[in-house]
């Protein structure tokens, strides 16, 4: 190849030479990555909020976003990607004496008097949530319509008239939805102490 020779193009953009003795302007799109595409050739790929580039085998790079699996989220923004675990329990200090529940949330039952907290009126298979005590008034869980609790070989009364409770003060219970929906069936998988069943 020539030296100290000069080039003309007549296209705008990063110059190419296909190896056979001619060049062209190869057209680059602003504020995206350059990939080496077939035959040695130079592509652009545009990424939007989030975005990656995902290696193909024998292909160009796709253009995507990451996907969120079981417990975990995924933000995109402007020049960022957060992940975060959805699968902890938030807490709440319940000083009252009722408390209505939402899935996938702790409780510490911390009155004097009895606290009565009552389940989410529907749940999605899988949605858990704890009781603990600490207050000296002890705790309950109360049910809707349809909803029934089981411990081990033991289940409350179906209905509104069932429930759980505490027998001393540091009881605690951990329930998980087993059949979700608004006649929602929640299983016992964790407790210490001594539980009550009506």
């Amino acid at each position: 190849m020539a030296t100290n020779n000069a080039i003309n193009l007549n296209a705008a953009g990063l110059a190419r030479y296909d190896g056979s003795g001619t060049f062209s302007g190869v057209t680059v799109t602003q504020h995206s990555l350059l990939v080496g595409a077939a035959s040695n050739g130079i592509t652009s790929l545009a990424l939007t909020n989030g975005q990656l580039d995902i290696g193909n085998t024998g292909s160009d790079p796709t253009a995507a976003t990451l996907t969120a699996g079981t417990g975990i989220s995924i933000t995109n923004g402007s020049g960022s990607v957060t992940i975060a675990s959805t699968g902890g329990l938030s807490f709440l200090d319940v000083t009252g004496t009722t408390q209505a529940m939402a899935i996938n949330t702790a409780y510490l039952a911390d009155n004097s008097g009895l606290v009565t907290l009552t389940l989410p009126s529907t749940a999605a298979q899988g949605s858990v949530m704890e009781v603990s005590g600490y207050g000296s008034g002890g705790w309950k869980i109360a049910q809707n319509a349809s909803q029934q609790i089981f411990f081990g070989s033991s289940s409350t009364t179906v209905g509104t008239g069932g429930f759980l409770s505490s027998t001393h003060q540091y009881d605690f219970v951990r329930l998980r939805a087993a059949v979700g929906g608004s006649s929602t069936v929640w299983v016992v998988c964790g407790s210490q102490g001594n539980i009550t069943l009506a």
